[in-house]
């Protein structure tokens, strides 16, 4: 079914890809809620909990520049197939080791690392992917289809996460994350992808090739202001978000189906502003849509600090996710548009520092705050000190213009 004119679902590679990969991303929010609760389980502790967040999401911080210099010298989907077989040998891992009752909380960030080290390298060769499967007036749509898929999943796995761990346990939770990265190996084996020839000078090195990279993107004042915004808010409001299981245990005493729920709230704000791009109703540019998503997200999250209604938190949550969004597809698909083919990898991983790995470092300051001065004084600071960092940047770029 074609939901718009230059629709990427009119592309039948696009299309087997979605349909694919969706499976997939349920599965990654099943393992990310099913994580962060075997963290808290293990250790009832809030930096452990912040830990094994940033477990997951420093390595794209710290590796990802180099894997999107991979990503454009090697082909992309072969790159996906290798990413995913990994990412099922990490699941598999998880699962044996929980049913056979000897995860201990070193195994369990080592193995959350793991994880984080093979998302690092897969996230710049799906942004590269993408552009193969779809003509470029499709693009836009390709991204903002991606994220709805993604953040749909974020509303539904949730859900599925917490029904699997009250009735079979956490093991058998990795398991199915274990298994829903099947199909879209199956997909990536069979689908041919376009190849977009690029000019390469085989005498540049691999320092050159990222240095080019991170110059392109620094010089580029579009591609540069939305990922300054979108590294902000992912920092902070994301960050935030990592600690929901010490948020569910301590302010709204629940277990992992009171995690699920708040999840599934922050999922469906996510699919709302997917939405949103999808249907071409923002009137908005993308990097204004971008500015005021971070601050939509920065006043959210203090109102999130300032009750302990589960009702409330859980609509406060969801426009969290919402704004979260909201700022991640406008920047993802800013960043898209602008970046020349043969820089693609490269200026998509820093997109993916910011936006994937800002997490990293803003949970693992979400939880030692948390830990000296509670979760919801946590959560006050954090969005004041973003709500602070966007006006500042507001009023330069008022005095620039």
């Amino acid at each position: 079914m074609v939901l718009f004119k230059n629709s990427a679902l009119s592309s039948k590679n696009f299309k087997l890809y979605f349909c694919g990969n969706i499976f997939s991303v349920l599965g990654v929010w099943i393992q990310r809620l099913s994580l962060g609760w075997h963290a808290w389980q293990l250790s009832e502790s809030a930096f452990i909990v912040g830990l094994a967040a940033a477990a997951q999401y420093l390595p794209l911080l710290i590796l990802t520049p180099f894997f999107g210099v991979l990503a454009d010298q090697y082909k992309p989907r072969s790159s996906a197939i290798v990413m995913h077989l990994i990412l099922i040998f990490v699941a598999l891992s998880l699962s044996v080791l929980t049913l056979t009752n000897q995860m201990e909380i070193a195994s369990l960030l080592f193995l959350s690392f793991l994880y984080g080290v093979a998302n690092s390298a897969y996230s710049p060769v799906r942004l590269a992917l993408i552009p193969l499967l779809v003509s470029s007036k499709q693009l836009s749509s390709g991204v903002a289809i991606s994220s709805a898929g993604f953040n749909l999943s974020r509303f539904i796995g949730p859900g599925i996460a917490g029904y699997i761990v009250t009735v079979y346990g956490l093991g058998y939770a990795y398991l199915v994350n274990a298994i829903t990265y099947i199909p879209v190996v199956i997909v990536l084996a069979f689908i041919k992808v376009k190849e977009i020839k690029t000019v390469r000078d085989k005498k540049e090195g691999f320092l050159e090739k990222l240095k080019k990279g991170m110059t392109y993107t620094f010089n580029h004042d579009v591609i540069k202001n939305v990922i300054l915004i979108a590294g902000v808010s992912s920092f902070f409001g994301r960050g935030l978000v990592e600690l929901l299981p010490v948020f569910t245990a301590t302010i709204y005493d629940g277990g992992s189906e009171t995690l699920a729920i708040l999840m599934a709230a922050s999922g469906l704000g996510a699919v709302l502003a997917s939405v949103i791009y999808m249907s071409g109703a923002l009137d908005l540019k993308l990097s204004k849509g971008v500015f005021y998503g971070g601050f939509g997200m920065s006043i959210m999250c203090l109102f999130f600090a300032l009750t302990e209604n589960l009702i409330f938190g859980s609509v406060t949550v969801m426009m969290i996710g919402f704004f979260i969004t909201f700022v991640a597809v406008g920047s993802q698909s800013e960043v898209q548009l602008n970046v020349a083919n043969e820089l693609r990898g490269r200026v998509s991983s820093i997109w993916t520092i910011v936006v994937l790995g800002g997490p990293a470092v803003g949970s693992l300051f979400a939880g030692l705050l948390a830990n000296a001065l509670g979760p919801k004084l946590t959560a006050v600071i954090f969005s004041s000190i973003c709500l602070v960092i966007l006006s500042y940047i507001a009023m330069k770029k008022v005095r620039q213009d």
